[in-house]
């Protein structure tokens, strides 16, 4: 026992034992009674001040008294409390402030509550609250503040909230609760403030009455089911300063009334449906500081009454329909921080007047029809940290005043027109991160001179793609500080010289293309320090000397190693054994010698080419590498492909001649023996195929997920063990056939830590346990539905038909083949799945990315709009939600 809990109990006794010494007052022993209650020594702690000794509480902690000795005030915040609601404490009549947040309180709101008749504040916000929001809150006539938020309460909101006639803040947001807001909050004529927010389940319209709130600061109802339009007569409210019904179903146009809220300063509708034009009455909102109506269907352009909003900090407007130029009347808003306009029709110029918005951060017209050249002014944006301008229709040279925006982190001008160099003070920016400028000009972006050595002054840059350009010279010696660096990409260029022996500084580097380029010199051995490199193409250059060992203590490398076409000579380290998670390999086309046999422990190789070296011996004896077409051997002329015809010297000829005949008996003895079996098992499953009703035969075909015509309870109901068709790290899949014959295959996940699926997993065991129904067949996942505790994961089978079209170039089918390894640890986690499936798709480059319109979640409170890299990469694959 603690030396806490000791002494609380050696308190007790004592008031037990010696009831008369004892004057604490009965409020005293309720406290302690209360505390009593307490499992945990931790919390015990906290209230050692806490001391039967006393005539009464009042100088315990986080009890304050009245004038007359009895207890008015219980704040306790940010205390372990491993307990339900404090009933001890009912009969306080002079409580006027209770305050238990944050401090694990579990249980139901007790009926009782309703008799603390003074109490003026309650607050038990912050805990694991249950149950419903009891009535009797009702009775409590001198309450001021109510905060409930952040518990698990459900229910609705009750209506006999609406006696609480002197409440002023009703803080109700982030529980579980349903139905509609009672029209009798309008009853509450002192309400300043009033948060339902966070509880999905609220729905119905804004109640008209909310305008009687004559003194109404703040009306958060975000991320509801709150519909409907907004009710006009929200303009009477003279003094509301934040309106935020973001993350619901509004529909209809935004009141023009809205105008009237003179006091208004933030006004968050975004992602909604809402619907018409930006109001222009928004001028008369001279205190707006942030405008977010990102992501509704707003139409028409830009209001020039705007303008006239001249305390705006934010304006987001992006993900809507708007048209038309950026009115000029902005330019007066020089207090601007955010200007967010993405995914719209916007188009004329990027106005000069955007450089006067000194304390600019954040600068968004991507995915709009921008024309003419990006206005140097621009550089003069000191506090810039994002910029992108990408998919517009913009002209001209990159302005080399935007070398002047210190503090720029990214900046994406991808696909557009523009032409011209690179400044190169551009690599003088130190905190730039991306720097994206795909599909320009500027040459594949055609590109030419040589990599500025500036660029290692961008040490926070993790992304350097320069493939498919006319640069030249030799990779500078200054990349060895670009630490942060995860892809460098120089391909398709015309670099020479050799590779720098500090890319060995680059550890967290997992993509190294340098191919395709005039490179000389050996592979330096340093190379083997990246031990995050998961691909590696050095081909078509001209190194020479052998491959160094250190490249085979890449354990990490499971995407490609691709050597190819150079002079390299020498044999195959022995250590290319550790490439145990390698799928592809290419040596092709150089000077090897020696055999393959290292290469027959690579279990996970899917795509091997060795042909047009100087290999010789036998291959390794296994069903890969006997699999393989000859053109991957081709042009080894002492390589012996097919044992049986492979001539071997005289000095060994008897003794290979006997094993060779040995062999060959042995394998016909096997052969036979098999078929037998074969026969047999044959007949088998024959007479059980027929009995089953030649289910197997259905045709597969894909229908999307919310078209099928069977309910989760119909799924369930079919998850027997005589249905399991594999099974993966968090899951059995089953084979099931849903009431319209539709056959499916469902995964059943384990509870796990957490309430997390293993990622690799949740991609690979699918595939695996499906391909055992249809080995050919390519699955696709549908979706995902949850019942009580079964998460159940829906698929569908794509039939053999598309497959040709699907697997365009046989890497995709490497990449299949690597999910489906038997054991759950080397199969590879979504971020490979996706690494791999960008490499092939990059080879096939350049394509048009779509307009992409999705939730983000919140910095402003929207997250950091996509890039042009991030948003191209999305159609490839999605892992499921």
């Amino acid at each position: 026992m603690s030396s806490n809990a000791i002494t609380i109990f050696l308190l007790f006794l004592n008031i037990s034992i010696f009831p008369a010494i004892s004057a604490l007052n009965q409020e005293g022993h309720s406290l302690l009674s209360w505390l009593s209650t307490f499992n945990s020594s931790f919390s015990s702690t906290f209230f050692s001040t806490w001391d039967p000794s006393h005539q009464n509480p009042c100088k315990w902690d986080y009890v304050g008294c009245s004038s007359n000795g009895f207890v008015s005030e219980i704040v306790i915040t940010s205390v372990n409390l491993p307990t339900g609601f404090p009933t001890q404490l009912l009969s306080f009549n002079h409580l006027t402030t209770l305050v238990l947040s944050n401090g694990n309180l579990t249980g139901e709101i007790p009926r009782s509550i309703g008799n603390l008749s003074s109490l003026s504040t309650l607050d038990l916000s912050f805990n694991s609250l249950t149950g419903d929001i009891p009535v009797e809150i009702g009775r409590l006539s001198k309450l001021q503040l109510l905060a409930l938020n952040t518990n698990s309460l459900h229910g609705e909101i009750p209506k006999e909230i609406g006696n609480c006639s002197r409440l002023r803040q009703l803080e109700l947001f982030d529980n579980q609760l349903s139905g509609k807001i009672p029209a009798e909050i309008g009853q509450l004529l002192a309400l300043e403030t009033f948060r339902a927010g966070g509880n999905p389940g609220i729905y119905g319209q804004i109640p008209m009455q909310i305008s009687n709130c004559k003194g109404l600061l703040f009306l958060g109802l975000a991320d509801t089911g709150i519909s409907g339009e907004i009710p006009g007569s929200l303009g009477e409210l003279k003094h509301l300063e934040t309106l935020s019904v973001y993350t619901a179903n509004l529909t209809g146009s935004i009141p023009a009334e809205i105008g009237n809220c003179s006091a208004l300063e933030n006004l968050y509708l975004y992602e909604n449906q809402l619907s018409g034009n930006v109001p222009d009455e928004l001028a008369s909102l001279t205190n707006l500081k942030k405008l977010l109506l990102w992501q509704n269907n707003l139409t028409g352009s830009i209001p020039d009454a705007l303008g006239n909003c001249l305390a705006l900090e934010v304006i987001d407007l992006s993900m809507n329909f708007l048209s038309g130029q950026i009115p000029g009347s902005l330019a007066n808003l020089v207090g601007l921080e955010e200007l967010l306009l993405s995914e719209n029709y916007l188009s004329g110029e990027i106005p000069p007047f955007v450089g006067n918005f000194f304390g600019l951060k954040q600068l968004e017209l991507d995915n709009n029809r921008f024309t003419g050249d990006i206005p140097p002014a621009i550089g003069q944006l000191k506090e810039l940290s994002l910029f992108f301008a990408w998919q517009n229709q913009l002209h001209g040279s990159i302005p080399a005043e935007l070398a002047r925006c210190e503090k720029l982190q990214a900046l994406d001008l991808s696909h557009n027109f523009l032409n011209g160099s690179i400044p190169h003070y551009l690599f003088h920016l130190k905190n730039l991160t991306q720097l994206l400028l795909i599909s320009n000009r500027l040459s594949d972006n055609q590109f030419t001179g040589e990599i500025p050595p500036e660029i290692g002054n961008c040490t926070q840059l993790e992304m350097v793609d320069l493939h498919n350009n006319r640069l030249h010279g030799t990779i500078p010696t200054s990349v060895e500080f670009l630490v942060s660096l995860n892809v460098l990409d120089l391909s398709k260029n015309s670099i020479a010289g050799s590779v720098p022996e500090n890319l060995r500084m680059l550890t967290s580097l997992n993509k190294l293309v340098i191919s395709e380029n005039y490179i000389t010199g050996s592979i330096p051995k340093s190379l083997g320090l990246c031990r995050d490199l998961q691909l590696l193409d050095m081909s078509s250059n001209r190194l020479t000397g052998s491959i160094p060992d250190e490249i085979g203590r890449l354990q990490g490398l499971d995407i490609l190693l691709n050597l190819s076409r150079n002079s390299l000579t020498g044999p195959i380290p022995e250590s290319f054994a550790n490439l145990s998670k390698l799928s592809n390999l290419d040596l092709s086309y150089n000077m090897l010698t020696g055999t393959l046999t290292v290469l027959g422990s690579l279990d996970n190789l899917v795509s091997l080419n060795v042909s047009y070296n100087n290999f010789s011996g036998l291959l390794p004896d296994t069903k890969f590498f006997h699999d393989l077409p000859d053109s991957v051997y081709a042009g080894n002329q002492e390589l012996c492909i097919n044992r049986n015809k492979c001539h071997i010297d005289g000095s060994h000829h008897g003794k290979n001649t006997r094993n060779l005949v040995l062999s060959t008996l042995l394998s016909v003895t096997v052969t036979l023996l098999i078929v037998v079996l074969g026969g047999l098992l044959f007949i088998r499953i024959r007479g059980a195929y027929f009995g089953r009703k030649d289910e197997d035969n259905l045709e597969w075909d894909f229908t999307p997920f919310q078209k099928l015509n069977f309910t989760v309870n119909d799924i369930l109901t079919k998850l027997s063990d005589s249905n399991i068709v594999g099974k993966g790290v968090s899951g059995i899949v089953y084979r099931v056939e849903a009431p319209m014959k539709q056959v499916i295959a469902v995964k059943r996940l384990w509870p796990l830590k957490n309430g997390e699926v293993p990622e690799r997993d949740l991609f690979s065991a699918e595939v695996r346990a499906l391909g055992s129904i249809r080995h050919k067949n390519i699955v696709r996942l549908l979706g995902c539905c949850n019942n009580g505790k079964t998460r159940l994961l829906l698929f569908d089978y794509i039939s053999n038909g598309s497959l040709g079209e699907l697997l365009h170039e046989k890497k995709v089918l490497g990449v299949a083949v690597l999910c489906v390894n038997p054991s759950p640890e080397e199969r590879p986690t979504m971020k490979d799945v996706i690494a791999m499936l960008k490499e092939i798709r990059h080879e096939n480059e350049d394509f048009e990315k779509p307009k992409y319109r999705g939730k983000e979640a919140a910095t402003n409170p929207k997250a950091d709009h996509s890039s042009s890299f991030s948003r191209s990469s999305e159609p490839l694959i999605r892992s499921p939600s």
